[in-house]
């Protein structure tokens, strides 16, 4: 989730409707994001960092961010969210080893 970090400051924006306009370190974070991870981008447009924050993103303002913060992704980017190329959010777990079996023991 490292590159998503970069846009935490974006948080208060996203999520509260009383916040007019982003910070300056979030659409630095959001800037930054756009050029050195654009598809982390789709975990915003599809929902998956409301389970990191208090309260759900504004869809609206989610997709309004490129503009405000004059940084718009890639298009290929955009078209790479509705394909199952998506990296997962949190890689997921490896599964445990399996237990050594005993030794079997002959009469």
């Amino acid at each position: 989730m490292t590159p998503l970090m970069s846009v935490m400051p974006c948080a208060d924006y996203l999520t509260n409707t009383a916040v007019p306009t982003p910070p300056a370190t979030c659409c630095d974070g959001f800037r930054s994001l756009v050029s050195t991870a654009p598809i982390c981008l789709c975990h915003g447009m599809n929902g998956d960092l409301n389970s990191f924050l208090p309260t759900p993103v504004d869809p609206m303002k989610m997709m309004l961010l490129p503009i405000t913060c004059g940084a718009m992704p890639p298009l290929q980017t955009l078209f790479m969210c509705s394909s199952p190329s998506v990296p997962p959010l949190v890689p997921p777990r490896s599964p445990a080893a399996p237990a050594p079996a005993s030794p079997s023991v002959s009469p």
